[in-house]
């Protein structure tokens, strides 16, 4: 994760940093999602943040501190879609230039908004480790590598997440947090344990991607040799170290869910809340309405929707259309 661990007061200095730059985004009542889920149900909307997913907040805070220490070549970052839109959008907004490594089944709605932000993409194999190494091949050319999820800077972006749910929401008792690379949820978890820890903090990863929950059962951070999901967002095959810490320490539970669930909650979110939630967004629900979050019917629970970049041909043969 870099030089140090993220801080509570690291994520204060960047939502100062980066408020100029995104959105507070709306933290809404759905009632019609209670008898559904089986808890007073709370949506965290990040699909209306600018480039429509979280992932601008520590692009944003990476690369505006970045700039504050001098003139930069260029940038560059590993991608299944949002951190790649998100690079591209504040780069583009900062002058700098842009390299994206994108992965060969990307969504095609991420890449169409990444080219039309002005990032240069590349294009490489299926597996965020493929990804990864075409990076950092490139930064030995000059660029600076902007990690998606494995960098202090970034994970305190994300973290600012946490910070406006205890804003928004002071007497929330649980909140459920999608799970790909781990930057999302070990920044909420700092940010909100800091605040209030008796708030418990619950991640969930498709069946077809558990590279935490087979690491917590392992006792280490653990790769796992098969990606298969509709969850564009989380395909991830390795489990970082440094973020495995965190949520061994700061997340109280995880779960699996199957990809048919998460096409039910994405269904559903459509049906009885009027979002538009991409797969990787929908993990929480998902696992609510298949009865395996450790939730009551009184809790106050905030499940963050992480994104809503779909693909239209895949969102429409999901919800009927």
């Amino acid at each position: 994760m870099g030089d140090s661990m993220v801080t509570f007061e690291d994520i204060i200095a960047a939502k100062e940093r980066i408020e100029p730059y995104i959105i507070h985004t709306p933290l809404l009542r759905a009632p019609e999602l209670d008898e559904l889920v089986g808890c007073k149900v709370y949506l965290k909307l990040e699909n209306f943040q600018i480039t429509g997913s979280f992932k601008l907040r520590g692009a944003t805070n990476f690369l505006v501190k970045l700039c504050e220490g001098g003139k930069v070549k260029g940038v560059v970052c590993a991608s299944s879609g949002n951190h790649a839109k998100g690079v591209a959008y504040i780069s583009n907004k900062l002058g700098i230039e842009a390299l994206i490594v994108m992965p060969t089944n990307c969504n095609i709605t991420k890449l169409e908004g990444v080219k039309m932000l002005g990032g240069t993409v590349i294009f490489e194999g299926t597996k965020s480790s493929q990804r990864n190494a075409k990076a950092k091949e490139l930064q030995t050319q000059g660029y600076t590598l902007v990690h998606s999820h494995a960098d202090p800077n970034v994970i305190a972006g994300q973290g600012t997440i946490g910070i406006e749910i205890i804003e928004d929401l002071s007497d929330v008792d649980k909140i459920v947090v999608p799970l790909g690379g781990g930057g999302l949820i070990s920044g909420i978890s700092i940010a909100v344990k800091k605040n209030n820890p008796r708030v418990s903090i619950i991640g969930v990863e498709p069946s077809g991607a558990p590279r935490y929950r087979k690491s917590r059962d392992a006792g280490k951070a653990e790769t796992i040799n098969d990606v298969n999901t509709i969850a564009d967002g989380t395909r991830c095959d390795k489990a970082n170290p440094e973020n495995f810490q965190v949520i061994e320490s700061l997340v109280d539970d995880l779960v699996n869910i199957d990809d048919e669930s998460i096409r039910e909650a994405m269904r559903i979110l459509v049906k009885y809340a009027r979002i538009l939630a991409e797969p990787s967004s929908s993990l929480g629900i998902a696992a609510g309405i298949s009865g395996k979050l450790p939730i009551t019917k009184e809790d106050k629970v905030c499940f963050v929707i992480t994104g809503g970049n779909n693909d239209i041909n895949q969102l429409c043969s999901i919800i009927n259309l």
